[in-house]
């Protein structure tokens, strides 16, 4: 079978809605755990897709980014709704801004 950018997709897709599924139904998977979850399988199906030679695709790693690192710290500081939806924006302005490190048309010649 071809692996392509579909398949990945598409295998991602149902491995986050399996997952979202779980982390409803079980109990005592916090709200960090489970975006954590969320930002794992979207950084492995970016890992798979480099693994077969295919083109990475940058908004999934950029979400998958921000998920580890908000989830991580949601569920490491055992964060409050208010404490951590202002962790999420802090961490997305962060993550912009750091996009611009290296970008073409910023740099120097």
């Amino acid at each position: 079978m071809q692996i392509t950018n579909r398949t990945i997709a598409t295998v991602g897709w149902g491995a986050l809605l399996i997952w979202w599924g779980i982390a409803i139904a079980v109990g005592p998977i916090t709200v960090g755990l489970s975006v954590v979850g969320t930002g794992l399988i979207l950084l492995a199906a970016n890992a798979v897709r480099w693994l077969n030679g295919l083109p990475t695709k940058s908004s999934t790693t950029t979400l998958g980014i921000i998920a580890l690192a908000w989830g991580t710290l949601d569920h490491a500081l055992a964060l409050r709704l208010a404490a951590s939806f202002a962790t999420l924006l802090i961490i997305i302005g962060s993550v912009t801004i750091a996009s611009l490190i290296n970008h073409p048309k910023l740099t120097r010649p």
